[in-house]
Formats: C-alpha cells, structure tokens, sequence
C-alpha cells in the first residue's frame, strides 16, 4: 500500500512538472518560420532612438532600439502583437494589403513610437 501510494504522489508530482513546463516553453517559444516576417529593420520616425532591429535569437523573438538596449519579444493572444519582456511594453506589427509586415508601432511609458521597415 505504501509503494502504490508513492508511486500515486511521484505519478502526480511529474504530471504537474510536465505541465507547468510545457506552460512555460509555450509563453515564450515562437514559428520561425512565421517570425521571418518580422526581422529586420525599421526606421524611426520620431523618437529617443533612430532604429528598431528586430532579430530570431535562440528561437525567440528579440528587439533592439539602437543604443537604448534589447529585450526578448513573447507573442501575445493577437496576432502581431508582442510583449517587450521587462520593459512593460508591447509592440504591434502592422501588415499591408499583401499580409507583408510595414510597420512597427512601439507602446511603451505612455509613449508610442511608430518605425518603418526598411528594405
């Protein structure tokens, strides 16, 4: 009875940790594939700093505002939109007619800073 009610809480205990990582890998792990649409680099047209660099790192989603400092980019529930992770942001990507990425629009500290995507 001992070993069977072990092997019950060892059973629950991993079921749990199995979960609970699955929940955190999928917070943050993004497509690829889908994220290529994404990188490069868009100007800014008014701001603190004159580029956003979005790059894939490691399979995660990353943004530089040149010479202001980089966070990684976790996907939200919408389409497009990601949170700055530790700068309490988001960024919003927005496509044209042809479903190609355009823009960049920046919400953080109040402020939103719109970007271009270069060629």
């Amino acid at each position: 009875m001992k070993k069977l009610s072990l092997l019950l809480i060892l059973g629950i205990f991993a079921f749990s940790f199995d979960v609970s990582a699955q929940t955190t890998s999928t917070t943050t792990a993004i497509d690829t594939v889908a994220a290529k649409a994404y990188v490069g680099k868009y100007k800014v047209k008014e701001g603190p700093f004159e580029e956003l660099i979005v790059s894939i790192q490691n399979g995660q989603l990353f943004g530089e505002a040149v010479g202001q400092g980089s966070a990684v980019l976790a996907p939200t529930k919408e389409a497009d939109i990601f949170e700055v992770v530790g700068y309490d942001g988001k960024i919003e990507f927005v496509r044209n007619d042809s479903k190609a990425v355009i823009k960049a629009k920046l919400s953080i500290q109040g402020n939103v800073i719109e970007s271009e995507k270069q060629p």
